[in-house]
Parts: structure tokens; C-alpha cells; sequence
């Protein structure tokens, strides 16, 4: 017992020691940053972030690349996130390979030499690196000169992994540094480089095992319906988080959405994602995935991605894409607009085609909710079984559904610039709406012969057009954070 007091004593004397021997961190004001912060030792004239930031930071030739990426590196009081952005010199890149091309960019495959910073190492005063790794490179067309509103997809990243933090979701330490990737779930982004040859500027982004869901729609027709809702229950949990941070995708489509073999889900290209309470009037996207509202020049909501998700669902369902059959035209804008939605031509799960129909409602206002549709969509899984037995709800065959082999040449499943074509729908359909009173005035029945002489009258801002409800959407959007980096 005695033996064991003076033990106890003597390993406590110990741990105070070695408490008086640590060095505490020093804090001052950084002649760089203008912020106190902890500097590593008394003789150094910058805070322990701008000191390392110095160390990484390579001119790009660009003043807004070189900013945001410093801004990136300083801004947040964590040392070695993995959402830091650098610049990387395009010949640390080998092995690179064209993988495919969208309405702006293109991508390749490519082994990244030294691979992300990990964390830092204070004896060699310098980061260490994760090494060699796979990498996707999205080449931005036309980027030689990029300016700030262009670097939207990195600051929105940037602005999600931080509105996660802040809003206390759990981060786990791993080895040496603090480790985002398994929570984000959205790609996750290094930073930019810049093609030699082209001088367009690339985004550094995790390449992913798998193709994305339209190109495997094909393969997943025949799936049970159980996987097919593991599908969507991953798909709508990454719309809901970046959701739940205030930020719309405003391109949300089965292009944009990354699957792996387990049937997961990563979310990607937020090249044209806005906070919620961004506003602007160039439209892009795939025509069956807007909204009607947006093809009607209201402001995007959250709800607008939920419109999309709803076309997500229908392609599940029957293995097409939406209006695959048809022109992506002025003439599909305006059927759009008028109600006209992909036909019901398969069975589903109890509640899915009552679901998916109100995520395709004409009032944003009451279509449900991200978090709304995954507690649905778990429901319905539970109530499937996993396995290749009785209870299953078993796929009608049909004509109607399935994979096909080729689809109309104007059906157009790239994004790209909507804003010409849907002012020239809006056009149309304000005259087809006057056109539309004009014979309802000249099918009157006079009676007794009467000769009628009440002068026509026709207010044009008054006849349902593009605008009538525009004020109406605006209801929908909330005060949210400002995103402005």
C-alpha cells in the first residue's frame, strides 16, 4: 500500500514537471494578417498561418487565383485542413487521360506526384504530403482569364466545408491532421493549376471510382428496388447537407451525381452553386431538370434542386432519361411551364410515384424538403427486402421503360446557357396568351342580332404570362448567411 502512495506521488511529480517544461504559445498581432494569433516563437514577424502559407504559396499569374487561395490558406484558425487550397504547377501532374467533356469544362484523370498537404512538420519546418494519388483535373474552358465570380465551384466548397464546421458537425483526427473527407461526402478540392498549353486555369478535385448515375442508368434498371433506393438515400442526404449550409447546386441532374460500386453517392461539379440569397440572371442547366419556376425567371431555391432530385427519381424508375424522346427546345420550355411532366408508365414502391410527383409541383412551396424526401426514401428501403425473394416489388415490363439505344438528336443533356431560349419561350407565350383572349372575344354569341359596339380592351400586363407569379417564388426564399468570400 505504502508502495503504491509513493508511486502515485512520484508519477504525479513527474507530470507537473513536464507541465512547467512546455512552452506556451505565443500571441500577437501578425504583421501579415493583422491578427493575433499564436506565432511560433518570439522572433518570427508572422502568426504561425501566415509563416506556413508562406511556404506553399506559388504565384498562379492570376491576382484573383493567388488571393483566394491565400485567403484560404490564412482565413481559418485550423492548421492543416484538407480543404486548403494551393496552387500546384501543372508538371507535378503525370499520366493525364481525357475522361469527359460538359457544357464547360473538361476532365481528365491524373496521378498527382506529391499529393495533398497532411500536415506539418515542425522540425523540417515545411508540410509534409500524402504522396502519390489519383486526381481529377477539370480544365475550365476559356479561363485564361479568370476573375473572381469564376472561382465560384472552389469558393463554394471552401464555404461548405467551413459552414460545416461552424455548425459543430464532428471532425475526426486522424494521425496528423484533421481529415474533412469523410463527412463532406461532396468532392473534395485542392486547389487550381493551369494548363501550359491551353493557359486555361484546372481544378484539382478527388477522382472517383465509378461513373456518374446517367451514364449508369443502363446498368442500375435492373437493379432490386431496395438498391435503387440506397441510391436515392445517399443522393438526397448530399443535396440535404449542402442544404443545410444555405447553398443551392442550381445544376442538379444525374450527371452531377458520382456512384461507387456500394451504390453511395458523391456530389460534384458545383461550378454554378449560389448561397441561398445569391441572385443572378444568367440561367444554365439541362432543360428537364429546371424547375419551372426558373424557366418562368424567378429566383432559384432550394427548391429548385428538389425538382431535379424528382427527375432523378423518374429515371430510376423507368432506366430513360426525361424527354428523352424530345427537342430541348423553346417548345419543351413552354410545355414545361404548362404543366408538362415524363409519364407515369412503370410501378414503384408504395408512396414513391406520389413522392416523386410532389417533388415535380408548380409551387416551389410545396414541394418537400431534402430532409423530408431521405426520411421518406428510408422508409420506403426498410419496407423492401435486400434480397431476391417474395414481397419485392417486382418491375412491370413494358415497351414504355428499360434502357435505350439511341435518343433524339435535340434532346441535349449538357448544361449550358438556358437565358436566350427562355426569353424568347416567355415571348412566345405572352403572345400565345393574347392570342388566346382575342378569340375568346371574337367566339361571343350576340344575341337578337344585336350589333356590338363595346370596344375590346386587352391589358397585356395583366394576361398569365412568364411573370405572374414571379413575386410569388420570391416568398419562398428566407434570410439566410450571405455568401460572399
Amino acid at each position: 500500500m505504502e508502495n503504491s502512495i509513493k508511486y502515485r506521488l512520484r508519477n504525479a511529480q513527474n507530470k507537473i514537471h513536464k507541465t512547467q517544461n512546455t512552452l506556451k504559445p505565443i500571441f500577437k498581432l501578425c504583421n501579415e494578417c493583422n491578427k493575433k494569433r499564436k506565432h511560433l516563437d518570439e522572433s518570427y514577424q508572422f502568426c504561425h498561418l501566415c509563416y506556413k502559407a508562406k511556404t506553399v504559396l506559388i504565384p498562379s499569374g492570376n491576382k484573383a487565383v493567388d488571393d483566394f487561395i491565400k485567403y484560404t490558406r490564412i482565413n481559418w484558425d485550423v492548421t492543416d485542413a484538407t480543404f486548403k487550397m494551393e496552387f500546384v504547377p501543372y508538371d507535378r501532374f503525370t499520366d493525364i487521360k481525357f475522361i469527359a467533356e460538359g457544357g464547360f469544362s473538361k476532365v481528365y484523370k491524373a496521378t498527382w506526384i506529391d499529393g495533398p498537404i497532411t500536415s506539418w512538420n515542425y522540425k523540417k519546418q515545411k508540410y509534409r504530403r500524402q504522396g502519390k494519388m489519383f486526381v481529377a483535373l477539370k480544365e475550365l474552358n476559356n479561363s485564361n482569364n479568370i476573375t473572381s465570380n469564376e472561382l465560384n465551384e472552389l469558393k463554394v466548397f471552401y464555404d461548405f466545408a467551413i459552414r460545416h464546421q461552424k455548425s459543430s458537425i464532428v471532425y475526426e483526427y486522424t494521425e496528423s491532421f484533421y481529415d474533412f473527407k469523410h463527412y463532406l461526402d461532396v468532392n473534395n478540392h485542392y486547389g487550381i493549376t493551369k494548363n501550359p498549353i491551353t493557359q486555361n486555369f484546372v481544378i484539382i478535385t478527388d477522382y472517383c471510382e465509378g461513373n456518374d448515375l446517367a451514364h449508369e442508368m443502363a446498368n442500375y434498371f435492373g437493379l432490386l428496388w431496395y438498391q435503387k433506393l440506397l441510391i436515392l438515400e445517399s443522393t438526397i442526404h448530399k443535396l440535404e447537407m449542402i442544404h443545410n449550409v444555405n447553398i443551392i447546386h442550381r445544376d442538379y441532374h444525374s450527371g452531377n451525381i458520382l456512384i461507387s460500386n456500394d451504390f453511395s453517392s458523391n456530389l460534384c461539379d458545383l461550378g454554378i452553386s449560389k448561397s441561398a440569397m445569391a441572385h443572378d440572371d444568367e440561367i444554365y442547366g439541362i432543360i428537364p431538370y429546371v424547375a419551372p419556376e426558373i424557366l418562368k425567371r424567378q429566383n432559384y431555391t432550394k427548391a429548385s434542386d428538389i425538382y431535379g432530385f424528382g427527375m432523378i427519381m423518374w429515371e430510376l424508375m423507368t432506366g430513360r432519361r426525361p424527354f428523352w424522346d424530345q427537342d430541348h427546345d423553346i417548345d419543351l420550355i413552354i410545355k414545361i411551364c404548362d404543366g408538362l411532366r415524363p409519364p407515369i408508365v412503370t410501378n414503384a414502391p408504395d408512396g414513391y410515384i406520389e413522392l416523386m410527383r410532389s417533388c415535380w409541383h408548380s409551387d416551389p412551396n410545396k414541394r418537400p424538403t431534402a430532409t423530408e424526401l431521405r426520411e421518406k426514401i428510408v422508409i420506403m428501403k426498410n419496407n423492401e427486402p435486400s434480397v431476391n425473394c417474395d414481397g419485392r416489388t417486382k418491375i412491370i415490363r413494358s415497351p414504355d421503360i428499360g434502357p435505350i439505344k439511341s435518343i433524339n438528336p435535340g434532346a441535349v443533356y449538357k448544361s449550358r446557357s438556358l437565358s436566350t431560349m427562355i426569353k424568347s419561350a416567355e415571348t412566345t407565350r405572352s403572345l400565345e396568351s393574347i392570342d388566346s383572349e382575342i378569340s375568346k372575344n371574337d367566339n361571343l354569341t350576340v344575341n337578337d342580332n344585336d350589333y356590338l359596339t363595346k370596344e375590346l380592351e386587352l391589358d397585356i400586363d395583366n394576361n398569365a404570362s412568364f411573370n405572374d407569379s414571379k413575386d410569388d417564388g420570391n416568398d419562398y426564399v428566407t434570410e439566410e448567411i450571405n455568401f460572399d468570400i
